[in-house]
């Protein structure tokens, strides 16, 4: 009997990506997704699907949320790109982890795993949720500080110091006052440990402090250019011009 499956991820290309694994497979059926912890908790209730593929932070509530608010209770298979410590925890107690990015055959073993586990307890999400969200359950502790290399030295640099990050060939910089240094993370990975309030994901390649943004130039066809103190540029890609323009107030 094929498994009913749910996909919730904010990010509609590792939806995509996921859909396509599955599709290979004739034993799971995906009856359902969402992007946003609000729609999750309904579509849970709606569909009743037998596993949950579940990503943590996304807007509206987080994955911890959504599990604590939803009635129905599905096997739940946690996606994510966080730290070791959450990982050291799902391993412990939840039904599985997929750490982003990840192999089609790291999925699937995680799927192999759903009938003899069950969906963590709320003791256990609360425990997670205190690893994973900064010491409180529902309150999202931000990464203020990133350690970078300065030659032979490691450099403490503060969030608000810095103006953007952006992935130049195959490689993560940070760029603070006309500086750059190198990151070893994913842009993915930085993009979920920091405030959104005060980053935006101007593009696929760059992500932005908007509180360091001096100017917004036009470029054409309502686009816009970000311009940093000491001349850096960044553009708004077309797919996130309009969200960029509700978070100034233009729309």
């Amino acid at each position: 009997m094929r498994k009913t499956i749910c996909i919730i991820d904010d990010e509609i290309r590792s939806r995509e990506r996921v859909k396509r694994i599955l599709d290979t497979r004739d034993d799971f059926l995906v009856i359902g997704e969402a992007d946003n912890g609000k729609a999750a908790v309904s579509l849970i209730d709606e569909k009743l699907p037998d596993i949950v593929l579940l990503d943590i932070k996304m807007p509206g509530l987080s994955g911890f949320q959504v599990l604590r608010q939803a009635q129905h209770r599905p096997a739940v298979i946690f996606i994510t790109a966080y730290n070791e410590h959450a990982v050291q925890a799902f391993e412990v107690h939840a039904v599985d982890y997929v750490l982003k990015p990840f192999q089609d055959e790291r999925l699937f073993e995680a799927l192999s795993r759903v009938p003899s586990r069950t969906t963590p307890d709320d003791q256990v999400l609360q425990q997670l949720s205190f690893l994973v969200e900064g010491g409180v359950p529902g309150v999202r502790k931000y990464q203020t500080r990133f350690t970078v290399k300065d030659r032979f030295e490691l450099k403490v640099v503060d969030v608000n110091d810095i103006d953007f990050f952006a992935t130049e060939d195959s490689l993560v910089c940070l760029y603070t006052h006309g500086i750059r240094y190198i990151v070893d993370k994913t842009l993915s990975q930085i993009e979920e440990s920091v405030n959104p309030e005060q980053f935006f994901r101007a593009h696929r390649k760059s992500l932005v402090n908007l509180n360091r943004v001096e100017r917004i130039l036009p470029w054409g066809r309502g686009r816009y250019v970000l311009k940093f103190s000491h001349d850096e540029r960044v553009h708004v890609s077309k797919d996130k011009t309009r969200e960029f323009k509700s978070l100034i107030g233009l729309v």
